[in-house]
């Protein structure tokens, strides 16, 4: 069986499939069309129409222009002469044109991957032109198999969609088997380690969470901020978290890490340097970072969403969930946390989220249905 995935080359979601791939790649017949850049290692065969590089931003600009209106044509037109494709993946659905483009070329049993920005920032917050609205909806009447990474997503999906409810699916997303290697011991101290892997643009909200660490960890609190942004950040929100550390003059225990990517055994580390990780997002489905957080023992501090609450319907012991979006009561939450480390809470999550989060079960979901 052939697999071609349409989608990212870099960020989080990316290399969550990446990782599975590499480890896959000699048992399995992938083939990956990039959307993006292709800023990630990789042991299987990738079409990168927009190259690999990052340069200026007018040049990136135009090497985009070029990937999307000409580059993007003729990949796929080659992948079509070239590969008997069986089962087709779009990861997301953010560019409807471009998928609409690739399934006219690629046939085969088609799966939308749905994300949180493509359906719930871009469709239902109208960021779409009227032209890309009605593409995303061609996408979903053309596509096989609707699969949504978490059962709230997949509920709302159908709520917008009724007529589709046949073929939408909840298969949330596994991690690499590293994630799931044993934890460190986690020693007690004062000093309490909170980090932020979110993108930097405004809808994640990570200049909320920086504001509410500085009012809530004066001097003489030796807590520390760990910001990571590492592709894709919004140069106004960089600037406005740089004047607010500035502001509270916490340059010294707000560390904001931009255009570092960290991925593998680095990336654990990094994960599991932390007593607390902060989701504070303002639309989103199961964001990975909550279930890397889960594999390491971390607590996470989690925005009002509906998607995070069902956790604790779940049963999940650990995440803090902050009442709503908003700098004061996101003060509240961190002022009155409790640091004494609950191991019993922690392996709980970690053993539940082993179960649930198993990437060679998702993808053996999706091939099943292709079988089908």
């Amino acid at each position: 069986m052939k697999v071609l995935f349409f989608g990212q080359a870099t960020g989080g979601n990316a290399l969550v499939w990446f990782e599975y791939l590499n480890r896959k790649s000699e048992e399995l017949d992938i083939v990956f069309l990039a959307r993006t850049r292709c800023t990630l290692n990789h042991r299987f065969k990738v079409y990168s129409p927009y190259g690999s590089r990052t340069y200026g931003r007018v040049i990136n600009k135009f090497r985009n222009l070029i990937g999307s209106k000409f580059f993007l044509n003729l990949y796929t037109s080659y992948i079509s002469k070239i590969h008997k494709v069986d089962v087709l993946v779009l990861q997301g659905n953010y560019t409807p044109d471009s998928n609409l483009r690739v399934m006219k070329k690629i046939k085969g049993y088609s799966i939308l991957n749905i994300y949180g920005s493509d359906f719930y920032r871009k469709y239902l917050k109208d960021e779409f032109s009227i032209t890309e609205r009605e593409q995303f909806i061609q996408v979903v009447e053309q596509a096989d198999l609707i699969a949504c990474n978490w059962n709230t997503t997949a509920d709302d999906f159908v709520r917008e969609f009724p007529s589709y409810k046949h073929k939408v699916k909840t298969i949330p997303w596994g991690v690499d088997p590293r994630w799931k290697s044993p934890l460190p011991i986690k020693h007690r101290s004062k000093k309490k380690r909170f980090i932020s892997t979110r993108a930097l643009h405004a809808y994640n909200n990570v200049q909320i969470v920086v504001e509410a660490f500085c009012i809530s960890y004066p001097y003489p609190s030796e807590n520390e901020l760990h910001i990571v942004g590492s592709y894709g950040n919004d140069p106004k929100v960089i600037n406005e978290i740089n004047e607010i550390i500035e502001r509270y003059g916490m340059q010294e225990r707000v560390k904001l890490d931009l255009g570092n990517w960290y991925e593998g055994d680095e990336l654990v580390a990094l994960y599991d340097s932390a007593d607390y990780n902060f989701c504070f997002g303002s639309s989103d489905q199961l964001t990975i970072s909550i279930t890397y957080a889960f594999m390491r023992g971390v607590t996470n501090i989690l925005s009002p969403l509906p998607n995070y609450k069902y956790l604790i319907e779940l049963g999940f012991k650990t995440p803090i969930i902050s009442e709503d979006i908003s700098v004061e009561t996101l003060v509240e939450a961190l002022t009155h946390l409790d640091h004494e480390y609950s191991y019993p809470k922690a392996f709980w999550d970690r053993e539940k989220a082993i179960n649930m989060f198993d990437m060679d079960s998702t993808f053996n979901e999706y091939t099943s249905f292709s079988k089908k």
